[in-house]
């Protein structure tokens, strides 16, 4: 665990015994004070949704755009699949640059326009969309990790349960399963 300049920023490698205590509780307060500073007022707050409608309008929806950190701190942004399971954002991205963004650094943002249509009369747009802040989890476990890739086949490929089980039991240790734990979690909406 070190400083948001620093190499690596995740609570669950550091042990209590391996230092003070008295430091480690400071070091978890600041995380948690830094996580809270996530929480931003919205410009036009009679569009911000509650938490439980937010979630039910990201289950709707099937695809965002994760941003992480790249190279020289440049964002990186991508767009992904996702499932919504326990309230939280999932996804299978494939081996290659956005995986190695997560692994240096896993604080990311994720985001999703879940419907849209234009206004015409109005010179506007009505909307509903997501914002999720948060970091990313490499699930290892490898229960939750086929839970969440059989929840991706029954709610994407309904009917095409057989086959994606299949694939799941043949690929399982090759695919990547992150879970994203949101520290800040945002639906806006205008629907005209």
């Amino acid at each position: 665990l070190t400083s948001p300049s620093g190499v690596k920023n995740n609570v669950q490698t550091m042990q209590p015994q391996q230092g003070n205590p008295a430091v480690f509780a400071m070091i978890i307060y600041q995380i948690r004070q830094e996580d809270a500073s996530m929480e931003h007022k919205m410009h036009k707050a009679s569009r911000q949704l509650p938490e439980d409608e937010t979630l039910e309008l990201l289950k709707r929806g099937d695809h965002g755009t994760l941003s992480v950190q790249g190279d020289d701190g440049y964002p990186y942004a991508t767009p992904v699949n996702y499932i919504v399971g326990h309230d939280k954002v999932s996804f299978t991205p494939p081996h290659g640059y956005k995986i190695q963004c997560l692994e240096r650094n896993p604080k990311c943002c994720f985001s999703a326009i879940v419907s849209t249509r234009i206004i015409p009369e109005k010179i506007t747009a009505a909307y509903e969309s997501v914002i999720l802040t948060g970091q990313a989890v490499f699930v290892e476990d490898r229960a939750e990790k086929q839970a969440t890739l059989e929840a991706f086949v029954t709610q994407k490929h309904p009917g095409y349960e057989e086959i994606g089980f299949q694939m799941i039991a043949k690929q399982i240790d090759k695919t990547a399963v992150l879970r994203l734990d949101h520290v800040a979690l945002t639906g806006k909406a205008y629907r005209g």
